[in-house]
């Protein structure tokens, strides 16, 4: 069992995350001193700042011997647990199509960048910090705590795009999101799987949200970014996550084994 095996105390555990977050956000600084929507950085190159962090993750461990973080194959049989995320991605991505999809090049960008992201915010947050609570507190205080943590660490990306209230809103619905990685690990025993499906979620919303700027002219997009967020726009991406939110309670209900 991999909760045996030596892993974060909760001060290391926090020691990394603010060492994580200095990372992401000075190398983000020196490669991108000026102002850029999320969007913006996520199609113009390759996220170094985010490559970054996550070597310092696989530095981190490789030093520390962490090794309980569940980077490991999935328990047999949890991948039909996938159906309803699986469902939501095609739904997404179907979107995409309908909207019409950027170039092959930018696709294959977004994925990259996505996988980077995918991989530098789970083992960070469902790996080493989960661990570190759980050696400290029970599950759903632990869990309750990192999807928390995980959805007020994008409050951050204000000072990255100048837009404090649209972060807010993503922090909420990332940390709803949270909460659906964090069932799928416990419940698939692998952290690959939250890597991978948090990889995918980030890639299919970039594609529906490039294929919808595409469709607007450049009056309603400036028009966009000077107004700010509105309602409406809040609302569509809490209405995506609820679903998740609902069948990770649903699943962790169902597995307090894994917990």
């Amino acid at each position: 069992m991999s909760d045996t095996l030596p892993g974060p105390r909760l001060r290391g555990a926090l020691l990394t995350l603010a060492g994580w977050i200095a990372i992401t956000l000075l190398s983000g600084h020196v490669l991108h001193p000026e102002q850029q929507s999320l969007q913006d950085l996520a199609t113009g190159d390759i996220a170094w700042q985010v490559l970054a962090a996550g070597l310092f993750l696989i530095v981190v461990l490789r030093a520390r011997g962490w090794r309980n973080l569940r980077l490991g194959w999935p328990e047999r049989g949890t991948l039909r647990l996938l159906w309803l995320p699986a469902l939501m991605l095609g739904l997404l991505f179907g979107g995409a199509l309908l909207l019409g999809l950027p170039a092959p090049a930018m696709m294959g960008l977004l994925l990259v960048n996505a996988l980077l992201i995918g991989f530098s915010e789970e083992v960070m947050f469902r790996g080493v910090l989960f661990r570190g609570l759980r050696s400290r507190l029970r599950a759903w205080p632990a869990i309750l705590l990192t999807s928390g943590g995980f959805g007020a660490v994008h409050v951050l990306n204000g000072l990255v795009t100048g837009d404090f209230v649209a972060s807010a809103v993503q922090a909420c619905n990332a940390a709803g999101t949270g909460l659906l990685l964090m069932a799928l690990m416990l419940r698939t025993g692998s952290l690959w799987v939250a890597i991978l499906y948090h990889a995918l979620w980030d890639w299919v919303t970039f594609l529906v949200a490039l294929a919808a700027q595409a469709r607007m002219s450049q009056t309603e997009v400036q028009q966009m970014a000077s107004q700010g967020i509105g309602l409406s726009q809040a609302l569509m991406p809490l209405v995506l996550v609820l679903p998740g939110v609902f069948y990770a309670l649903f699943l962790l209900r169902r597995g307090r084994a894994a917990l």
